[in-house]
């Protein structure tokens, strides 16, 4: 059985696999690795309908702004955790 870690943070991202008991990052596809993480936390969906992660959807974000997201570390969970009463 493998043992997969993730950590999704902001602004890098990373997956980590257990081997012989010590983590390994697992790099991008890019090879890319960033202050020790894998990938920048962007994700993007192009015009033409393809997705990009990590580097590629930082490259284009300034060109496409509406079809990408990158990660927000403050207030991400804050609408679903304190739901005004």
């Amino acid at each position: 059985m493998a043992i997969i870690g993730i950590d999704l943070g902001a602004p890098n991202s990373a997956a980590a696999v257990l081997r012989a008991g010590k983590p390994v990052i697992t790099p991008s596809a890019e090879g890319i690795r960033l202050s020790a993480k894998a990938f920048p936390s962007y994700v993007a969906i192009t015009a033409d309908g393809s997705k990009l992660v990590g580097e590629p959807a930082r490259r284009q974000a300034a060109e496409n702004p509406s079809g990408t997201a990158s990660a927000r570390r403050y207030g991400f969970a804050t609408s679903i955790l304190h739901t005004p009463t």
